[in-house]
């Protein structure tokens, strides 16, 4: 009986070891790296092209219109040492850059008393290697400044956020993969199929003018950005280990912009931005609007 009893605990602890074993081929690790270390500056680098900036003039008048625009921002690569890992991956180079331009449509309806509001869903369409599925809001005050300033001024105060995903091959893209050691980084057959969730919210101030008789407006501005960027990777290596690694960080950064909006023809607009985290990347920015009442 005893012997019976030991085996049938022995078969337990066996059966249990195996089942532990079977879980840790899929887990991955959670890793918070440092604000300073490549990891945590290149997902500040991406949450930049995705935040809800003005696109055009804020309201200096009380009469509603809606406006249907879209934009798209051009994405420069970073430079190739930031790109490389080594906090929470293997030292490797990582395919980062899934694409050089950010498409984004928004609807725009400002009310009575300078309330302006601003919405933008991007369904998750292929762009280059990239599939983002974006949701972004803003929502703005506007006055008069000009008595204060000594001129046509109207200031604005705007809080935005945007969340969602951008999904792609970035830890282990096709050009990186190779099936000679399974001690190095990428050994396998299929590229990564990684998340990004970006989670930016912010808030800014802006100041704004137009001029030759209303047809164009120029507007300068500065925010903060609050940022809990997400990554987890998903790239099942030749051995059969899933790696889903999560890198989790939160961030600060400050916001600078300029921009302006030309009035083509009647109810057409063309616009132009310049927008930067100072530390981390500057962008451009151009669309056209095109209002549908009111305006």
């Amino acid at each position: 009986m005893a012997c019976g009893a030991l085996l049938r605990r022995a078969l337990h602890v066996a059966a249990a070891c195996g089942a532990s074993a079977a879980l840790a081929r899929t887990a991955g690790a959670q890793c918070r790296p440092p604000k300073s270390s490549n990891e945590a500056r290149l997902l500040a680098y991406y949450s930049a092209p995705v935040v809800m900036s003005p696109q055009i003039m804020p309201p200096g008048v009380t009469n509603a219109w809606v406006t249907l625009g879209g934009e798209v921002t051009y994405v420069p690569r970073p430079d190739p040492t930031l790109q490389r890992s080594g906090r929470c991956f293997m030292p490797k180079q990582e395919s980062t850059h899934l694409t050089s331009i950010l498409p984004r449509p928004r609807i725009v309806a400002a009310l009575s008393h300078g309330v302006m509001v601003e919405l933008s869903y991007l369904p998750p369409i292929r762009v280059s290697n990239a599939r983002a599925n974006l949701l972004s809001g803003a929502a703005s005050v506007s006055h008069d400044v000009g008595a204060w300033l000594g001129g046509p001024m109207v200031g604005t105060v705007r809080a935005h956020f945007t969340h969602g995903t951008v999904r792609g091959p970035i830890t282990c893209p096709k050009e990186f993969l190779q099936q000679i050691d399974a001690s190095v980084p990428c050994y396998g057959t299929n590229p990564s199929y990684d998340t990004f969730r970006p989670n930016v919210w912010g808030a800014e101030a802006i100041l704004s003018r137009t001029m030759l008789g209303g047809r164009l407006g120029a507007y300068g501005g500065a925010g903060n950005n609050w940022l809990q960027p997400r990554f987890r990777a998903h790239f099942l290596e030749g051995t059969g280990t899933l790696d889903n690694t999560r890198v989790e960080t939160d961030l600060t950064r400050l916001a600078l912009f300029a921009g302006g909006e030309w009035r083509v023809r009647g109810r057409w607009s063309a616009t132009a931005q310049l927008y930067a985290f100072p530390q981390d990347i500057a962008l451009f920015r151009v669309g056209a609007t095109a209002s549908v009442g009111g305006r």
